[in-house]
């Protein structure tokens, strides 16, 4: 007499997760919620549809975020503090101390890394949203990105300074031309594809050129705002 296969553990139902640190959890959580921001903007932030892409239950996703809220704001931390080290990195890397710090062709990847976490990375259309539901919300992680972004560049005009003499633009033009370049990528994410006048099979490399024309723009800028020190005179002063 045959005899009926038995049923293995795997068909009993679902794969039991390894088990795993609140940090590993959160992280995918992020993950899965990142994703789905850069695919349909913070509508798409649909916490049981987060958690089947993790395969964990709704309440796990309050258990460590508290509300959706919570999970956005988490998501809009960890996207901004990438950004400040990426954008870090771009000012710091491959640099000497007495090479020039704003080549013109050096904005175009810093404005490429700001495009790309507005843009594909979904955090202008988060930004936005927060903004709109809360117009009083203080983004402290904003104001953090924007004067680490202002400090870098501080001090390496400074360093230029040392090389080729003149005096720096002050803090607040490094902020105002800081401020400019991120509402440029800000607006760019929102309503650049609708400004452009090119085919949409061509929006995504004219986006590109725009932010590397907008680089090389506002490097130019500041590095002609150093201002030539006046000579001094050593004889007397002539009327």
């Amino acid at each position: 007499m045959a005899h009926s296969p038995q049923k293995t553990s795997s068909s009993s139902g679902p794969r039991r997760r390894p088990r795993q640190s609140a940090e590993q959890t959160q992280g995918e959580i992020l993950d899965a919620a990142g994703r789905r921001l850069a695919e349909g903007g913070p509508d798409a932030l649909r916490l049981q549809d987060i958690a089947r892409d993790v395969g964990i239950s709704h309440p796990t996703i309050l258990h460590h975020f508290g509300s959706r809220e919570g999970l956005m704001e988490a998501l809009e931390k960890r996207a901004t503090s990438a950004l400040t080290e990426e954008v870090g990195r771009l000012l710091l890397s491959g640099r000497g101390a007495h090479e020039d710090p704003l080549k013109d062709e050096a904005g175009g990847p810093l404005l490429e890394s700001v495009g790309r976490a507005m843009n594909e990375g979904g955090l202008a259309r988060l930004v936005a949203w927060w903004v709109l539901r809360d117009p009083s919300a203080d983004h402290e992680e904003a104001g953090k990105i924007t004067a680490r972004v202002v400090e870098l560049i501080r001090l390496r005009l400074e360093e230029e300074q040392e090389t080729l003499g003149g005096r720096p633009p002050s803090r607040e033009e490094i902020a105002f031309t800081v401020r400019l370049a991120v509402l440029a990528m800000f607006g760019d994410a929102l309503i650049g594809s609708q400004l452009a006048q090119v085919a949409a099979s061509q929006k995504d490399a004219e986006s590109e050129r725009f932010r590397a024309w907008l680089g090389q723009l506002l490097a130019a800028h500041l590095r002609g705002a150093v201002t030539p020190l006046p000579e001094e005179h050593t004889g007397p002063k002539v009327d």
